[in-house]
């Protein structure tokens, strides 16, 4: 203010404007973040401590003398995230919409489909975690190991592109970097998941890998 007064002259003129468009507040982008680490959190801690309290109980040393196969007992686990997923989606959502007015541009459908693959994504990652835990101390901190590097650097409270090159290719190989920019393409731009093949993709192969590595880590004791 004191240069101004003395004649300085900006050399471009700057002012705040104000943006009301859906999709364009800071609200619109982290609602879909805030609903990706949510189910990385429930799919992980949800899935890694109940099989590691069990284990810690020796409730799961009882199972051997079963038939019941360790891939049907580490399949029951993923899906049993399944029953609470429909209400942690809406609680969330339905707080978005009733408070900020965030809306979904795309599918409900294609939402719903990527809220399933990213929590049965997350919780095979749990698995994998506690497939070897005797703790839960132990298994508290691979979970946050794991978690970490994703907390900080999938673009849940600000865009991973601010990082630099260099990190880019790891940043998004992420889980939850891939799950975080599918639902930002659903819910923001109204793709649909044949536009969103490549987060899917990164998605599938991260399932599909810790489950089969968990299967072969597993011990019941």
């Amino acid at each position: 203010m004191i240069q101004a007064a003395r004649g300085r002259v900006d050399a471009a003129r700057v002012r705040d404007e104000h943006s009301a468009e859906p999709g364009a507040r800071y609200i619109d982008f982290l609602i879909p973040g805030l609903l990706g680490m949510n189910l990385m959190g429930s799919g992980i801690w949800g899935v890694g401590f109940a099989i590691v309290q069990a284990r810690s109980k020796r409730l799961l040393k009882r199972f051997m003398a079963t038939p019941m196969r360790k891939t049907h007992y580490l399949l029951g686990f993923i899906f049993s995230r399944l029953a609470f997923l429909v209400l942690e989606i809406a609680a969330l959502l339905g707080f978005g919409w009733f408070m900020f007015h965030v809306g979904v541009r795309g599918s409900l459908v294609a939402l719903a489909l990527l809220t399933v693959l990213g929590s049965l994504t997350f919780a095979g990652l749990g698995l994998l975690v506690a497939s070897r835990a005797r703790t839960v101390e132990g298994v508290s901190g691979l979970m946050n190991l794991v978690m970490l590097p994703m907390w900080i650097a999938s673009g849940t409270f600000f865009a991973y592109t601010r990082f630099p090159a260099a990190l880019q290719p790891f940043v998004r190989i992420l889980p939850l970097t891939a799950l975080n920019d599918a639902l930002r393409g659903v819910m923001i731009d109204g793709r649909s998941l044949a536009g969103l093949g490549v987060p899917v993709s990164i998605l599938g192969v991260w399932g599909v890998a810790s489950f089969g590595a968990a299967l072969l880590l597993f011990r019941w004791r």
